[in-house]
């Protein structure tokens, strides 16, 4: 077990703030939104926020708090209106709530045409991101797009200048949103430098971040991981890490188990934050369980059966 104390780690609650930039078919003002100020705006927005009208827990937490940005920046394009009622953004991840007003809702319940791409410029550049558009199916008038840093390696700055190009379904022309914007601030940043190995694989956790939105977690590994236990094919599988908090959540990394399997190097899961700071943080690496034919197999629940590694786990304590 490793323990750290509070004194040796980086502790910050800065809330995301967001200037919009006015031109074109743009309509509505931009502003600078310090914590304590940000709480305020976001109650009276409540009723347009998507973070607000979601069911995603991290992100009602943020509006709750008062960290999101809240731009209500909002563009018409033939006669359809979307509104970007919601910003944050930390190293990992960027997400934008967006409303909209006279557009059609599709099959899928998203009125945001997702057949074609959403582009994202970082002071002027494009940069290339894991981008989904999650519809609200209870508020149908509300979707969030997620933007998440790929294997690309993109050095992105503090404060930029963002530039989001979306489609709404029947519309040929893109709407363009233009916003300035600050990292979230950092609520706990850990080095231990703890390791675990057995007969087959070794591990060493170099540092783990939060956020208020995610966590990340750096490791380097050395050796073959073994097929999962229930898994009906022989070929090493890809370590990966689950993160439990003293309450006991659990957290998995993103998308990480159909990357190619590699046998040493240094690497970086990230996640969704933990609900508040965590006293402890449970390592648990494991594996999925595949079939022959290398689909995943599904436990009891439903969920991607797994199988964990119980002699490579450690447990870092915060003071």
């Amino acid at each position: 077990m490793y323990t750290i104390s509070l004194n040796t780690m980086k502790k910050a609650i800065i809330a995301t703030a967001v200037t919009a930039v006015l031109g074109g078919t743009v309509v509505g003002g931009g502003f600078t939104v310090p914590v304590a100020a940000a709480a305020n705006v976001n109650k009276d927005a409540k009723a347009d926020s998507a973070f607000a009208a979601s069911d995603n827990a991290t992100l009602k937490a943020i509006f709750q708090k008062g960290l999101a940005a809240a731009p209500n920046q909002a563009v018409t394009q033939e006669g359809v209106t979307l509104t970007l009622t919601d910003l944050i953004y930390d190293s990992n991840q960027l997400i934008a709530g967006i409303r909209q007003e006279g557009g059609t809702v599709g099959k899928n319940g998203s009125f945001m045409d997702q057949t074609r791409n959403v582009d994202v410029l970082i002071n002027g550049k494009k940069l290339l991101f894991d981008t989904s558009i999650i519809p609200n199916l209870e508020d149908t008038d509300t979707a969030l797009i997620y933007l998440s840093k790929g294997a690309m390696k993109q050095q992105i700055p503090d404060k930029f200048d963002l530039t989001l190009k979306a489609y709404a379904n029947g519309v040929k022309e893109p709407f363009i949103f233009k916003v300035q914007v600050n990292k979230l601030g950092t609520l706990l940043s850990l080095k231990p430098g703890v390791s675990k190995k057995n007969n087959k694989f070794n591990y060493t956790v170099n540092s783990f971040e939060m956020t208020a939105l995610t966590m990340s977690l750096q490791v380097t590994f050395k050796g073959e991981v073994p097929a999962a236990a229930k898994s009906k094919v022989n070929n090493p599988e890809r370590m990966l890490y689950d993160l439990v908090d003293e309450k006991g959540n659990v957290i998995s990394p993103w998308g990480k188990p159909f990357e190619k399997v590699r046998t040493s190097g240094t690497e970086e899961q990230n996640y969704s934050a933990f609900p508040a700071v965590p006293k402890s943080i449970s390592v648990k690496p494991f594996t999925y369980s595949k079939d022959a034919s290398g689909k995943m197999l599904k436990d009891k629940q439903g969920q991607w059966a797994k199988t964990y590694y119980k002699d490579l786990e450690t447990k870092i304590t915060v003071k």
